[in-house]
């Protein structure tokens, strides 16, 4: 992982016991020890279980032939100025190096802090990497872009083992995601979604860092983006036979609908978002993440 942050992402490996090994790269000591006071990452910035290496995360996989199921990152958003260089081809490229055979990547998209133009670039650099890229949502404002060198089998009963684990299964219900069929519900497009949204868009690169000297974020930005990747949204890949497909489509038709109702909100359509919000609180009540995005702020 590339990337201390708030040690959520961090902690989320702590909830899965089947991991033999799991490395953070942070390049300020300081993002770690204030690890502590963040809720919700399980302790992280203490647990001896996590090989924490402070340093530049970049220089972390270039100084090291060391090889990794999955590479994950946990940066400041690209519009931040100095960032550019974990968000290129370039370093899909190095990370692509460093995967083991049948390894993932998987990037942080958040789709606020940069211009639409912008997010198109930041897809194709990662679509010009990972021949397999499906795209997943992990909250209202941000999206994770996930790549392989195979494609990504999504088998419904090996999901719900994992999440049979009870560690796995309370971090993810914490989040709102209470059964495995909400937590395939999540994804949103495949590589043909993708290729649809970027488009044309030349690619960030280490020597053309667009977004690096792109503008700063313009209003309304976050509702241009959110719906065209509504709109190209692809069926979850599980059989149709799959007894789960029917509670994954509910679900995912569920957390949607909770987009658009945020979509209205943000255009100022109070009564569509609150038609909108009705029917999804109907259907799931006590759901933690709806709870939190919907609640009245001081």
């Amino acid at each position: 992982m590339v990337g201390f942050g708030t040690g959520i992402t961090a902690g989320a490996l702590l909830a899965v016991p089947s991991l033999d090994k799991r490395v953070v790269a942070e390049l300020l000591p300081s993002v770690v020890h204030a690890g502590a006071l963040f809720t919700g990452n399980l302790g992280a910035a203490s647990d001896p279980r996590l090989d924490v290496r402070i340093g530049d995360g970049r220089h972390e996989l270039l100084r090291s032939s060391e090889r990794y199921d999955l590479i994950t990152l946990e940066p400041p958003p690209p519009s931040a100025a100095g960032v550019v260089n974990l968000y290129s081809r370039d370093f899909y490229a190095l990370c692509h190096e460093r995967l083991a055979p049948g390894g993932l990547m998987a990037q942080w998209w958040p789709l606020a802090t940069q211009n639409d133009e912008d997010s198109r670039s930041l897809v194709r650099s990662f679509l010009d990497v990972f021949p397999h890229t499906t795209l997943w949502t992990t909250e209202l404002h941000e999206m994770l872009l996930v790549g392989s060198d195979a494609p990504l089998v999504v088998d419904s009963q090996m999901v719900a083992r994992r999440f049979g684990v009870a560690e796995t299964a309370r971090a993810l219900a914490d989040v709102g995601i209470e059964s495995p069929a909400a937590l395939l519900a999540t994804f949103v497009m495949n590589r043909d979604g993708l290729e649809r949204y970027a488009g044309a868009a030349s690619p960030v690169t280490d020597d053309r860092p667009r977004i690096d000297h792109a503008r700063w974020v313009r209003r309304g930005e976050f509702q241009r983006v959110l719906p065209q990747l509504l709109d190209h949204a692809t069926d979850v890949p599980i059989d149709a036979r799959d007894p789960v497909r029917t509670d994954v489509e509910a679900e995912r038709r569920e957390l949607f609908t909770f987009y658009r109702a945020a979509l209205h909100a943000y255009a100022g359509e109070g009564e569509a978002a609150a038609a909108a919000l009705q029917d999804v609180r109907a259907r799931d009540p006590g759901n933690p993440y709806y709870q939190w995005v919907a609640m009245p702020r001081p």
